[in-house]
């Protein structure tokens, strides 16, 4: 359970820095202002759902641990319906790209992947 504040605080981490970057792309470059704004939005939500999915795993793992026997979720619907939601925003205004704002969703899952990895590594030695 301890193993993952450090990857949920590095993504975390990238993700803003990342975004930081498009922000300042939308401001700077006029003409790919619908596609930072569009992945800017996308990875404010997967960052929000990485962020929860870590929240709602420490509770599994709590409620497990305690030999609790009520039944858990991982809040799938949840997570599923803020991307659609923010699927749908993107989609009703036309000052975001949906192609980048789909691609944004999975940004933070996807950094997890190489952090993990590095963190394993760095243990290790």
């Amino acid at each position: 359970m301890d193993n993952m504040t450090p990857i949920i605080n590095i993504v975390t981490r990238i993700t803003l820095i990342i975004m930081a970057g498009l922000v300042m792309g939308w401001a700077l470059h006029h003409e790919t202002r619908a596609v930072t704004l569009g992945m800017t939005l996308g990875m404010l939500a997967g960052l929000v759902n990485f962020r929860y999915l870590a929240i709602k795993v420490r509770r599994v793992t709590k409620s497990v641990v305690d030999q609790q026997n009520r039944s858990f979720s991982l809040g799938f619907v949840t997570r599923i319906s803020f991307g659609i939601l923010v699927t749908m925003f993107s989609v009703k205004y036309e000052h975001f790209s949906l192609e980048a704002t789909i691609t944004g969703l999975f940004i933070p899952q996807l950094l997890a992947i190489p952090v993990g990895i590095y963190l394993g590594i760095k243990n290790k030695l």
